[in-house]
């Protein structure tokens, strides 16, 4: 194995060479279960088995768990198909949740917590972090549900607590028609800060899914991916924009499109400090990565594209997904839309009433 593509190789994984001069590829992490990949490195195989390699976490508090405590519920729940049944970045954002909780209230007796003190819990993460509270509320009342089919409790404690609000306006920021403009005025074509920003903006994806898009996905004039939350096949067009900024890339084999200045894939948390630095240089401390992915899906609810034909190419899976990035897109295109057959309507009306034009507004 070459040494450029030793370091190629995703994290925790390595190469090495048996007695028979065969190379093998093993996964090793501490809290992990070790294991063999045999998929060949850079296939769509290989990544399906390295997300496996990350789910294998070996829980060593399984065994010190107190019976019908939190601590067991939780271990419970992560055998169970309501945690496992999710895609590989869902499970892991929901483990985090649950680990919180589970690392304050663990040793608590899960049926002797009632409403008041999850509304507590809830209500006080809601004043200063409502989208996290909001989260938190929902894989609570999951949880408790599981408690309920595992005869833990009679009821959901949870089903009481008042839904979390947030703010329409809250997460990160859409980037507007003129930030997009200044970012590539000062990231010209040819740099990979330049290609980062057209890649994110005219395939709506996520991080995970945009940071692993290289020459294999690419089938035709479209790029052809596996959504990695859904587990969907997803076929995206490539916009002549972004077909210019890939063209204009310096010749090489990487394995994905964005790459770090060794040629290795960014981690997701690396990929965002980078474009965080990238958005400073250009002058834009406010804007984000995702933010991006707000754009293009107001871009095409201001085209006049309908849930479905957005969801075609970001890959949510709910119109209420979507709406969360739409909503007053639509709002305004709605009441536009509305208030010009209404002027019409009134024009219309006026004249057959009158046989006179209507007049004109004092505003």
């Amino acid at each position: 194995m070459t040494r450029r593509r030793r370091r190629l190789l995703p994290k925790w994984v390595t190469e090495f060479k048996d007695r028979h001069g065969k190379y093998h590829l093993r996964f090793r992490r501490q809290g992990f279960e070790s294991r063999y990949i045999h998929a060949e490195f850079g296939t769509e195989e290989f990544r399906i088995e390295y997300r496996d390699c990350l789910e294998k976490r070996v829980s060593v508090a399984v065994d010190r768990t107190a019976p019908g405590s939190i601590d067991d519920l939780i271990v419970r729940y992560y055998k169970g198909q309501e945690y496992t049944g999710g895609a590989l970045t869902t499970r892991k954002k929901n483990y985090g949740i649950l680990e919180a909780f589970r690392e304050t209230h663990g040793k608590k007796s899960v049926d002797r917590i009632q409403f008041e003190h999850i509304d507590a819990i809830i209500a006080k993460k809601s004043a200063t972090h409502p989208a996290a509270a909001r989260n938190l509320r929902k894989q609570l009342k999951r949880l408790f549900a599981f408690a309920v089919k595992c005869r833990m409790r009679s009821d959901n404690p949870v089903d009481h607590t008042t839904p979390v609000k947030v703010r329409k306006d809250a997460g990160w920021k859409a980037w507007s028609e003129s930030d997009v403009t200044k970012y590539q005025a000062h990231h010209g074509l040819g740099s990979m800060a330049r290609l980062a920003l057209e890649i994110m903006l005219w395939t709506g994806n996520r991080r995970g899914d945009a940071l692993t898009l290289g020459p294999r996905h690419i089938q035709g004039d479209a790029f052809k991916l596996l959504n990695e939350k859904t587990g969907k096949t997803l076929v995206i067009p490539i916009a002549p924009a972004l077909a210019k900024a890939i063209a204009a890339m310096p010749a090489n084999d990487h394995e994905t499109l964005i790459t770090t200045s060794y040629g290795k894939a960014f981690s997701k948390d690396g990929f965002g400090n980078r474009m965080r630095k990238w958005c400073d240089e250009a002058g834009l401390p406010e804007r984000t990565a995702h933010g991006l992915r707000k754009t293009i899906s107001e871009r095409m609810a201001l085209s006049g594209a309908g849930n479905q034909g957005i969801k075609s190419v970001t890959g949510h899976s709910a119109d209420s997904e979507v709406s969360l990035y739409t909503k007053g897109v639509d709002q305004e295109r709605l009441a536009r839309d509305t208030m010009a057959v209404l002027v019409a309507w009134e024009l219309s009306n006026h004249k057959c009433l009158t046989g006179a034009e209507a007049p004109e507004s004092d505003g």
